[in-house]
């Protein structure tokens, strides 16, 4: 009884701590992350020796880097303090960084260095080959003076690995950030991240080992230790950091320099965590789970740890989301990408017991995939749509024009749209475009910041067909990742079964590749004009799409015009997908209707931006194929409608009801 006395006062004075720690919530920041951020390849190929590996996908990688998407996505504010090259794969890592939310204010770009790359290979249960490629690369460049007390004083706490200390400049810059953080008021954290590699202890291409026994390693680190409020690492990395190859004697070292609380990660069993002058631990329950991949580990139990501790949690909570925040990441592909949000999170800890096949989940899978993609509503667009093919081909029939009139007339069209992106509206505005007639519109597009959608449909044929004569996986794959997939799809809740089977099999395979592939989907739902065309009809249609677990990132749709109607289609979707977003297509409608249909459709929080054409561009489009009217008219033409419907969308919002 005395013992469980014990443990009680400490977890108590621990808590007391911790919400101490809490208090600084007027600080903007939880967390500067130090240290190592580079571009990690994993080998596609499961199983496969990393000398037979054919392809390979490039995630943000690195012990500092992954934390700090981890617990951004986990609801902390963090920042990248590192150094990256100005080469491609630095631009990489640093929109990577921005995209997650992470603050890259101490991101330092450096064009004398290149950003470090690791090549890693996935071969469960227990080989895991990695090599590095860290020779005086950028994120070893980090300056003491690079630690801005002005940004540190933002800050609740400064995290560093020990990696981060292996060259004497590193030592020297984490001790200059490490003083300044305690001079400002910041917890320090270190994550030991130990890899003898990186410290020259073993042969270059072996980066796979974890443990050589060091007494240089533990002169450098130790001296951090006094100065430390939480200290992060596995048995082996705890025996280097203590200096003993025995873990008791560790620990009892580290407790004589320090007194930080020690989590000592265990894998599948878990964690123990050792409150400050206390040689009993605290634990939490563990998810056994079967392992894919468990690279990277150890940094997504490092964020769900730190977004407990961070908010005053007790040790016993931030070792049970640390515990299922490691779980959830070692079953699948890569690290940073396989981060979970604190909603997936929590939801896998309460339903890990009651579902034996959780990974499978749906609903797991969806708020993943969420995750990885960002809040659908937190992507507006106003997008500028010309993909249409069967009309411009029309006309062309029609007037006995060649088809390379619509090449010419939608090369004008994009004018219209970089003269107003040209004008810095300070809109995220966007295109849709077909590779049939504007290949050369997206080969311009690929380094544009605005976002690029491309239909993946055939033109006009139904059932649905797609666009590409190779597989569908193979096509999106050589696409861009920012641009966005756009589907046309006919379907109505009236089809009969073999219809609506076709229809729904081949959004579902288009889907399955979109996930796989991180893709954003843009589901253009319309209901065919011979069947019945309300509220009901597309709420329904709505409702068969999310039955077969299907979750589009936008639904593109013709919104009714009644508010009745309308309200009818937002109560299904705050049944099936509360952070769904709607894109109002136009239907060729004139401008001057917008007005009104932007008041309704803005009535409902779905309401997430427009993606209009024709309404825009057909007149313009009817008189340039007559001969009525100049191609240096087209991009004022363009340009002026597509700025006069944004206006509307903006007047609208001081309207809508």
């Amino acid at each position: 009884m005395r013992g469980h006395a014990y443990q009680v006062s400490q977890r108590k004075l621990e808590r007391k701590k911790m919400n101490e720690t809490d208090l600084m919530g007027d600080r903007d920041l939880d967390l500067i992350c130090m240290g190592r951020v580079a571009v990690d390849f994993y080998a596609d190929q499961i199983h496969s020796p990393l000398e037979d590996a054919q392809s390979f996908s490039r995630y943000l990688g690195g012990c500092a880097g992954n934390i700090s998407v981890g617990t951004s996505r986990l609801g902390l504010k963090s920042a990248m303090f590192s150094c990256v090259g100005t080469d491609d794969m630095g631009v990489f890592l640093r929109n990577q960084l921005r995209r997650e939310g992470v603050d890259t204010t101490l991101l330092r770009s450096t064009p004398d260095h290149l950003t470090g790359l690791v090549v890693l290979g996935v071969s469960p249960p227990d080989r895991f080959p990695l090599i590095f490629y860290r020779e005086n690369c950028a994120d070893m460049q980090i300056r003491p003076e690079d630690a801005d007390p002005d940004f540190f004083r933002q800050a609740k706490a400064l995290q560093f690995t020990g990696t981060g200390v292996s060259t004497d400049s590193m030592a020297e810059a984490t001790r200059e950030a490490v003083r300044t953080a305690k001079e400002c008021g910041c917890s320090v954290i270190l994550d030991i991240d130990y890899r003898p590699v990186l410290w020259g202890l073993t042969e270059a291409g072996d980066g796979e080992s974890r443990f050589v026994a060091s007494e240089k390693v533990t002169r450098i680190l130790q001296p951090f230790l006094s100065q430390l409020d939480l200290i992060i690492g596995t048995e082996e990395e705890v025996m280097i950091a203590g200096g003993s190859e025995t873990l008791e004697k560790a620990l009892e070292q580290i407790r004589s320099i320090s007194n930080a609380v020690v989590v000592l990660k265990r894998g599948e069993k878990g964690c123990e965590v050792y409150p400050a002058k206390s040689e009993t631990p605290v634990s939490a329950r563990s998810f056994p789970i079967e392992v894919l991949n468990i690279l990277g580990a150890g940094d997504a139990f490092a964020s769900g740890f730190l977004r407990g501790w961070l908010r005053g949690e007790s040790l016993e909570t931030c070792a049970l989301w640390g515990n299922a925040n490691g779980a959830l990441t070692v079953t699948r592909h890569g690290c940073s990408p396989s981060m979970a949000s604190f909603t997936e999170l929590q939801y896998f800890i309460e339903h890990f017991d009651q579902d034996p096949q959780i990974l499978e989940s749906p609903e797991l899978l969806r708020l993943h995939q969420r995750t990885v993609m960002g809040q659908p509503r937190r992507h507006p667009m106003f997008v500028l749509a010309f993909d249409h093919r069967v009309q411009f081909q029309q006309t062309c029939h029609e007037l006995e024009l060649p088809e390379a009139k619509i090449i010419e007339f939608k090369e004008l069209v994009f004018e219209g749209f970089r003269n107003l992106e040209a004008q810095q509206v300070q809109r995220p505005l966007a295109i849709l475009v077909d590779p049939q007639y504007g290949s050369r519109i997206l080969e311009q597009s690929a380094y544009e910041s605005y976002k690029v959608g491309v239909p993946i449909e055939k033109a006009g044929a139904f059932p649905t067909e797609w666009l590409c004569e190779e597989d569908l996986y193979q096509h999106l794959q050589s696409r861009p990742t920012e641009w966005f997939v756009k589907l046309l799809w006919k379907y109505h809740p009236e089809f009969d079964e073999q219809q609506k089977s076709r229809q729904l099999n081949q959004l579902q395979r288009l889907d399955s590749v979109c996930r796989e592939l991180d893709r954003r989907l843009m589901l253009e739902l319309i209901l065919p004009e011979s069947m019945p065309q309300d509220g009901k009809s597309l709420s329904a249609a709505i409702a068969e799409v999310y039955g077969v677990q299907v979750y589009p990132f936008w639904w593109k749709m013709d919104v009714p015009k009644n508010q009745d109607e309308w309200e009818m289609v937002t109560r299904t979707l705050d049944q099936h997908d509360p952070e769904a977003a709607v894109i109002l297509l136009g239907s060729n409608a004139p401008i001057e209707e917008f007005q009104e249909w932007f008041r309704i459709f803005r009535s409902s929080p779905y309401a997430c931006g427009f993606a209009i054409g024709r309404s825009i561009f057909w007149e313009a489009w009817l008189d340039f194929a007559s001969g009525t009217r100049s191609r240096e008219e087209i991009p004022e033409i363009i340009s002026n409608h597509y700025h006069q419907l944004i206006k509307l969308w903006d007047a609208s919002q001081a309207t809508a009801t």
